[in-house]
């Protein structure tokens, strides 16, 4: 009689157990894998529709003319241009699980003194680790804009301190499959 006790009351734990997993898991509102992968495609597909506006409409924006003096203030239409905003974009779909800042001051990135003249430089992306250490930054410039004293401080600053510090041209931006090897390659 106490074996048969002991047996009901197992089975009413667990039945409780499972029916609280399941509520919790409405809760939280809990996802399969397979959402994931489609979020992952959607993402994907556009990246890939941005990239193909983006190669459309590049020579189309530098033929453009100066637009005019605003008369009023504004908001941009898009916060980066769109050979840095391709470049984050491709960064964000390579390492998800990575926080992607844009338009950084290297002042906020390394720890430099307030009145050291690189302290105000800006670094188009920096690359941070789930605790937010910084781990690579990125630059896309054009290859004459490579060569000037400052950039190549920055450059020296960047690699001493123990980041990976990448440039590309608005052209050569790297695939996202290629971006993890570039950051992490030893």
């Amino acid at each position: 009689m106490l074996i048969v006790k002991l047996v009901v009351a197992g089975l009413i734990v667990i039945a409780t157990l499972l029916i609280l997993l399941r509520v919790h898991r409405e809760i939280k509102g809990s996802r399969s894998a397979t959402p994931r992968l489609k979020e992952n495609n959607l993402s994907s597909n556009e990246l890939e529709s941005f990239i193909a506006a983006y190669r459309r409409d590049k020579d189309a924006a530098s033929a453009a003319a100066p637009a005019a003096e605003l008369t009023s203030w504004v908001a941009r239409k898009s916060f980066l241009p769109a050979h840095i905003k391709l470049c984050y974009l491709v960064v964000k779909t390579a390492l998800p699980d990575h926080h992607i800042f844009c338009n950084t001051r290297l002042g906020d990135t390394l720890e430099l003194h307030a009145d050291h003249p690189l302290t105000s430089v800006r670094i188009d992306i920096v690359v941070c680790n789930k605790e937010l250490s910084p781990i690579a930054a990125i630059d896309v410039c054009n290859a004459d804009e490579r060569n000037t004293s400052a950039e190549r401080e920055k450059s020296e600053r960047l690699q001493s301190a123990g980041l990976r510090y990448l440039r590309f041209t608005p052209a050569g931006i790297p695939k996202p499959t290629e971006i993890r090897d570039l950051i992490y390659r030893a």
